[in-house]
C-alpha cells in the first residue's frame, strides 16, 4: 500500500511522522516539531512548541501550520 501524503488544512497539517525542529539551539537535545511556518528571518522551518513561539509568524495561509500525527490505520 502506497503511504499517503500529508492532509491539509489552513491551519493544519496531519503528518505521519513528527519531524525535528530545525531551529531549536544545536548545543539542546533535539525537540520534535509542533509546526511548519515561516520564521522571523523569512526561511520557512519545523519549529517546536518553544522556538514557534520565539520565531514564528503565526499560523495561517503564508504564514504556519500546526503538525498533526496522523492516526495510522
Amino acid at each position: 500500500m502506497a503511504e499517503r501524503g500529508p492532509e491539509v488544512s489552513g491551519t493544519e497539517v496531519k503528518v505521519a511522522k513528527l519531524p525535528n525542529c530545525d531551529t531549536h539551539p544545536l548545543d539542546q537535545p533535539p525537540e520534535l516539531a509542533a509546526y511548519d511556518g515561516k520564521t522571523r528571518m523569512g526561511p520557512w522551518g519545523y519549529m517546536c512548541e518553544e522556538c514557534f513561539e520565539k520565531f514564528g509568524v503565526g499560523l495561517g495561509v503564508g504564514r504556519g501550520q500546526r503538525l498533526i500525527l496522523r492516526e495510522t490505520t
